[in-house]
Order: C-alpha cells, then sequence, then structure tokens
C-alpha cells in the first residue's frame, strides 16, 4: 500500500463516487477504480460496497480511516513545512474565494499580480463549499464568516472587511407618497417554502409575507432589478446600481465579516505573504462599499 492508494481510498470515502474521487484527485475514473482494486487485493478485503447511491464504507474500510487520516496528516505536515519555509516568489498558489458578483476587483488586481511575479501560478476557484487548508485544498482562502467570529487557531490572516447587509427593493416599487411604507411588498425568500427565515429577525418588518426562493445573492439582486419584491442582502450587490435602493428607515446590519486565512504552517511562505498582503490591500480600498455604516 501507497500514499496513492490512501489518497483513492480517502476521496472515496468524502466523496462518495468514483467520478467525485477523480474530480478531487485530478485522475480518471478508472485510475480510481484500478487502485481501489489494487488496494482491496493487498488487504484481502473489501473496503467498500458499491451501492446504486455510490461508495460506502465496509466495516474494515471504517477501520482503514482513522490511520489514513493520520497519514494524510503527517504527509500534509510536512509538504505544508516545506512550503513554509520556502522564501522564492515562484511556485502554485491556489486561492478560493466565494463566488460573489462583485469580486472584480480583486481578479483585476491578481491580473496585475500575475505580470509582476512571472515566476508564481495562479490556480483560482470560486465556491461557497469551504476548502480544508489542513489538506491543501487550497493555499489562501477568501472567508465569510459571522460577525465576531474567528478562525480555528491552525489558520492565520486577518479580517479584510466587515460585510454590512440592509433591506432593498427597486426604487419604482416604494410608495412614492411615503417611501418607507412596505406593507404592500412582499419578501423574496432565500430557503424553500417550508424552511424558517432566520434573517426576518434582522429587519424591521418579519410580518411582511414570503414568496419564492433565492440563496444565490447574484440571482437574488438580479430578482431585485426585476421588480419581485424586496430582499436582505449584502449592501455592497447595490452598491452603484442606481434602480436597486435601500428603503428608507431600513437597519444596516453587520452581518459577517471576510477574512483572507492560511494555514499556520505557511505563514513565512514568501509568495503567500505577498499575496495575502496584496489582497488584503484591494480590500482595503473597497471597504466602503462592503461596509455601508461607513
Amino acid at each position: 500500500m501507497d500514499w496513492d492508494d490512501l489518497k483513492v481510498f480517502l476521496a472515496l470515502s468524502r466523496k462518495g463516487s468514483a467520478r467525485g474521487a477523480a474530480q478531487e484527485l485530478g485522475v480518471s475514473n478508472s485510475t480510481v477504480t484500478r487502485r481501489l482494486d489494487d488496494m482491496e487485493h493487498k488487504l484481502q478485503a473489501h473496503l467498500f460496497d458499491r451501492t446504486p447511491e455510490g461508495y460506502r464504507l465496509t466495516i474494515a474500510g471504517e477501520q482503514v480511516l482513522p490511520t489514513a487520516e493520520h497519514v494524510e496528516e503527517l504527509v500534509m505536515g510536512v509538504e505544508r513545512k516545506i512550503t513554509g519555509g520556502d522564501q522564492e516568489l515562484r511556485g502554485n498558489i491556489r486561492l478560493t474565494m466565494p463566488p460573489a458578483g462583485s469580486l472584480g476587483f480583486l481578479v483585476s488586481r491578481l491580473a496585475r499580480f500575475a505580470e509582476q511575479y512571472p515566476g508564481i501560478e495562479l490556480e483560482l476557484t470560486s465556491s461557497y463549499d469551504t476548502a480544508d487548508l489542513s489538506r491543501r485544498e487550497a493555499d489562501i482562502a477568501l472567508r465569510v464568516m459571522p460577525a465576531g467570529m474567528h478562525p480555528p487557531e491552525y489558520l492565520i490572516g486577518r479580517k479584510v472587511g466587515a460585510l454590512t447587509a440592509s433591506t432593498y427593493v427597486h426604487k419604482d416599487l416604494l410608495n412614492p407618497d411615503n417611501p418607507s411604507d412596505v406593507s404592500h411588498l412582499t419578501w423574496i425568500g432565500k430557503r424553500t417554502i417550508d424552511q424558517k427565515e432566520e434573517w426576518l429577525t434582522l429587519t424591521e418588518y418579519p410580518g411582511q409575507p414570503v414568496r419564492h426562493a433565492i440563496a444565490d445573492i447574484r440571482l437574488l439582486a438580479d430578482a431585485l432589478r426585476y421588480k419581485m419584491g424586496m430582499a436582505f442582502m449584502p449592501c455592497f450587490m447595490a452598491y452603484d446600481d442606481p434602480d436597486i435602493v435601500r428603503v428608507p428607515g431600513a437597519t444596516i446590519v453587520h452581518q459577517s465579516d471576510m477574512w483572507v486565512l492560511t494555514h499556520k504552517d505557511l505563514r513565512l511562505s514568501a509568495r503567500l505573504r505577498v499575496l495575502r498582503e496584496v489582497i488584503a490591500g484591494e480590500f482595503d480600498k473597497v471597504r466602503h462599499q462592503l461596509d455601508s455604516r461607513r
């Protein structure tokens, strides 16, 4: 059994399918199934049940899992220490960020960063899922965390901006005689109809009816532009949009914070340090867009 076999085993245990494991590892489906077959043959044990719903760990697989995770942490620890001690401005940097519609300013700066440091290759991913910095799924992560919450101790970084939210609507839907009166409006929800909308308690209008369910904030902003109702959403999504306005008198809520983070073992890596500083500098320029209290 070697490390490549264990990587396949761990990917299958986490993704539950050969396709998902292959995508995570950057190999073909046949490579995943072949390595698993070889591993099971060497151990003389079935590690997974192949079911219509996907791969499920057997009792033998559950016994192997803690050891495989321990080996993974040891290998990843060595890799992090080597990368963390690298003082050269060259190599790959994997950066993950939330798929918010207003991060174009950062991508523009990253393009200039790539020109400035030709020895550095950037790998950018955009996902709501939290990349695991311990397993080097990313080197640097932009993460949105609830206001007042701090990252776990194994991560280092800095808060690069407070994110506020409030009640927004298309200006044409406001009552011209009394703009603060929203009794004629309905909310655009964020969850399926039978789930509770916790954010309603942060607003002055918790009694207004809720219609629809749009979780993606980019689609939510589009829905406002097409006058589907009013919505509680991040203030930066309405910045510079003359048609979407905050309901007069609506409270501005400090809902979350944006952090730029990396694993503490990588804190001395020169290329990661430079990129973290670039990201922090760009967010400092747009603080007034992210935090409407300013």
